[in-house]
């Protein structure tokens, strides 16, 4: 019976390391979740300054963004962030358009660069 008891519980401690090694192991956190959300954007040294929303959000694995502004929403084709830099190429209105900048916490700086054109960009993540 002690024997029974010992492998009894022998058992139990056996399946309760199992379930408490496999509740310890955590699914590797996404690097993108800091830039995920809204972001509040400015692009400066054109004629007129242009503002609005971007939006950088993840579907099935894959980064999405899109720029929202009083002229209409512009999707990003091609959005990487890698190391605090994102990058991005896309066309509005027949015009490739290059992103490219670097995350510093809740703050982005980079530029536009349009048809020989560099524009600085600046966002401010909403809270």
């Amino acid at each position: 019976m002690k024997n029974n008891m010992l492998r009894n519980f022998a058992l139990m401690l056996a399946v309760a390391l199992a379930f408490s090694s496999c509740a310890s192991t955590k699914v590797a956190k996404d690097p993108h979740a800091p830039y995920l959300g809204e972001w509040d954007y400015q692009v400066l040294e054109l004629p007129v300054d242009i503002d609005g929303t971007f939006v950088i959000s993840k579907e099935e694995g894959v980064l999405k963004a899109t720029m929202v502004n009083p002229m209409g929403d512009i999707p990003l084709e091609e959005i990487t962030i890698v190391e605090n830099v994102l990058k991005s190429e896309f066309e509005v209105e027949g015009n490739f358009i290059e992103l490219e900048g670097t995350f510093d916490g809740n703050v982005y700086s980079g530029f536009l660069f349009v048809q020989g054109g560099e524009f600085e960009m600046k966002m401010t993540k909403k809270e």
